[in-house]
């Protein structure tokens, strides 16, 4: 599962150069995402409001990744813009492989961790200095900083899950002040996908949005532990799949997208209409009480999702049982 073969690029706009930057290498790579920057601008600056838009919103860190591919790409979009004021977003990214896509993706987010905070504070540092010349060679040879011990990875995710709770989850992302429930969530996540296990052959259309914890310690965790469910769904599918981290309206989100990097994922990153018809937010899932009441499949682990002492670990087993059997 370890990381390996990596080459960084970097690409973009920043603050103190008058033209758009580019590393020397990786020109397959920046086509690609430029490509998808390009076309995603184009549809935000029809909204006469875009620039707020725009301007509001802060670091987005990614991860593209095929359920069946060996390479994946991790990096972050900086919302920046040139000399002249010109808009225009700066990105980073590392190009790398890995054995097993759906082995890797759960917990990809603590065994990147240290990779996508150095490049984050680099990306930002080169995207607002004055003298950006330093930043960006350092950028262009930016080494992959995965963790090398996947089996402490795995061990830390392992005693997570079994020292928290339900009641403690909640609390860490503050849904005590919400309409939202934990349980309505995770029964959100199972209705949604659970098609894509009869239907492996089409993507899902929309992206599901998922919150995260205001705590930078426990994010890593509770990302690995929202993919983990998703992951269920995986094994036969053949998805292009994006996972974005955030913050929307000043709370930290997780995203996650199946059906490639189309110009409408970028558009929903910044424009709260399009978020609306392009992401299915799971912290508002009233719904999932009319399937809950007819299903007999999900009505134990329905029940379950009651119960704030049930540990994270039980409701990953209870989770699969109820959905893939």
């Amino acid at each position: 599962m370890q990381p390996r073969n990596s080459s960084s690029i970097y690409f973009g706009k920043i603050a103190s150069r008058g033209d758009f930057v580019k590393s020397a290498s990786g020109a397959k790579v920046i086509a690609l995402i430029d490509n998808w920057v390009a076309q995603g601008m184009e549809l935000l600056i029809a909204n006469p409001d875009w620039k707020n838009s725009y301007d509001a919103a802060g670091p987005i860190d990614f991860l593209f990744t095929g359920t069946r591919r060996k390479h994946a790409i991790s990096g972050v979009l900086i919302p920046s813009s040139d000399a002249s004021a010109r808009r225009f977003p700066f990105i980073a990214a590392t190009l790398f492989e890995v054995e097993e896509a759906l082995t890797f993706l759960p917990l990809s987010p603590l065994v990147m961790e240290r990779h996508a905070n150095h490049q984050r504070a680099l990306s930002h540092h080169a995207s607002t200095t004055h003298d950006a010349a330093e930043m960006l060679s350092a950028l262009g040879d930016f080494a992959l900083h995965a963790d090398a011990d996947q089996n402490r990875c795995r061990a830390g995710y392992v005693d997570f899950l079994e020292a928290t709770n339900l009641a403690a989850l909640s609390n860490a992302l503050a849904l005590d002040n919400t309409d939202a429930t934990l349980r309505q969530m995770v029964l959100a996540i199972g209705y949604l996908l659970q098609p894509v296990l009869a239907n492996y052959a089409v993507a899902p259309q929309r992206g599901v949005l998922m919150p995260l914890p205001g705590d930078p310690g426990l994010e890593p965790l509770v990302k690995a532990w929202w993919l983990d469910l998703i992951c269920t769904f995986l094994p036969r599918a053949d998805f292009e799949l994006g996972v974005f981290t955030c913050r929307r309206a000043g709370r930290p989100t997780l995203i996650l997208t199946f059906n490639g990097n189309t110009p409408s994922v970028f558009h929903a990153l910044f424009e709260h209409a399009a978020a609306q018809e392009f992401f299915i937010d799971v912290s508002q899932s009233n719904w999932v009480e009319q399937y809950a009441a007819q299903d007999p499949a999900t009505y134990k682990l329905s029940s379950y999702l009651d119960h704030g002492e049930l540990t994270l670990n039980q409701l990953v087993h209870s989770f699969r049982q109820a959905f893939s059997g």
